[in-house]
């Protein structure tokens, strides 16, 4: 062996870092970014105090139930992830995309607009966008094809109070309404002012169907917990969209069914008790109520209804079992 050939046998010469970990390189950088971005910096006011995103997320989500799932919903997005991965994507080689980097890009935008417009709901939005790019550039469209609902239901944990002055009062006179006419239909001697359910004869204080009421704060909560619900427990996407839609139509009945109630309380033993007793509970028993809807629906919707009806038609019925005459004998 010539000393070039031994030589060039015990000395490795430093390859150049190859893409991937370029590739992780970059993700450590958008990582430490993110965590000054959306934990230190402060770009958002809660009041008049400046606050960092994540603090004005947590700041909302402490002021009461109606905001309260928040806490849960990074924490359910975490548990899916986790559970996707090892289901489908245990042992999935890692493929970037080169769209992963647009997606990165336009969830700069969008942070970069909501910082300047003083929106602290385009600044949080911005963080579900990109950990999106994130997962598109790292893993390619794979992992982002399997990992993208974890992504979007993330969005539950913004809270979407400024829809309220857009779509609570309508709801309000909605309720207000429905409840008025199933009384009605009960035999009770009521009528519609406005927001407020009245009785002719007096027989209770007027009902206000006040925001809470409307069903736009249950729905929020109602429409994770569905479309949760639809993705873990349907076979199909149609499935999924009509039990997610379902939430609407579910959180404005049981409102409807909490504001009945409480008048038919308020008729029988006065209303201190419908308002100081009855009310500060009845939610959480309508919101179980419509929970339990959510489930006879999914139940419903994943029966296989052709299978049931092609088994009913086709049953056979057994005849019956005629037993063979013996031969008498005789002795």
């Amino acid at each position: 062996m010539s000393a070039e050939t031994e030589f060039n046998s015990t000395v490795h010469i430093p390859q150049a870092p190859s893409s991937d970990w370029r590739r992780l390189t970059l993700i450590g950088v958008v990582l430490a970014l993110m965590f000054y971005a959306y934990g230190v910096s402060k770009t958002c006011v809660v009041g008049i105090t400046p606050t960092s995103a994540l603090g004005w997320l947590f700041t909302y989500w402490g002021r009461g139930g109606e905001y309260a799932h928040g806490y849960v919903v990074p924490i359910i997005a975490a548990g899916l992830f986790v559970w996707l991965w090892r289901r489908q994507l245990a042992g999935e080689a890692l493929n970037s995309a080169a769209s992963g980097l647009a997606v990165i890009v336009v969830a700069a935008v969008v942070y970069w607009v909501g910082v300047r417009g003083a929106n602290p709901r385009l600044v949080a939005s911005s963080l579900v966008v990109l950990i999106f790019g994130l997962i598109l550039y790292a893993g390619g469209w794979r992992w982002a094809r399997v990992l993208w609902f974890p992504c979007a239901f993330l969005v539950f944990m913004i809270p979407l109070n400024f829809l309220e002055p857009y779509v609570s009062f309508p709801l309000r006179i909605f309720v207000a309404h429905i409840s008025t006419g199933v009384l009605q239909l009960m035999g009770l001697d009521v009528y519609q002012n406005g927001t407020g359910i009245l009785s002719r004869a007096g027989r209770f204080a007027p009902l206000d169907v006040a925001d809470p009421c409307s069903g736009i704060r249950s729905l929020v909560a109602l429409m994770a917990l569905t479309s949760l619900y639809g993705y873990v427990t349907m076979d199909r996407g149609w499935k999924k969209w009509v039990l997610f839609g379902s939430s609407i139509p579910l959180a404005v009945l049981g409102n409807v069914a909490r504001i009945t109630t409480v008048a038919l309380v308020a008729q029988g033993f006065g209303s201190d008790w419908a308002m100081k007793i009855y009310h500060d509970y009845s939610g959480y028993i309508v919101f179980s109520l419509a929970i339990l809807s959510m489930v006879v629906l999914g139940v419903m919707l994943n029966l296989q209804y052709r299978d049931i009806l092609h088994r009913w038609i086709h049953e056979e019925v057994p005849g019956p079992v005629l037993r063979r005459r013996e031969k008498p004998r005789y002795p």
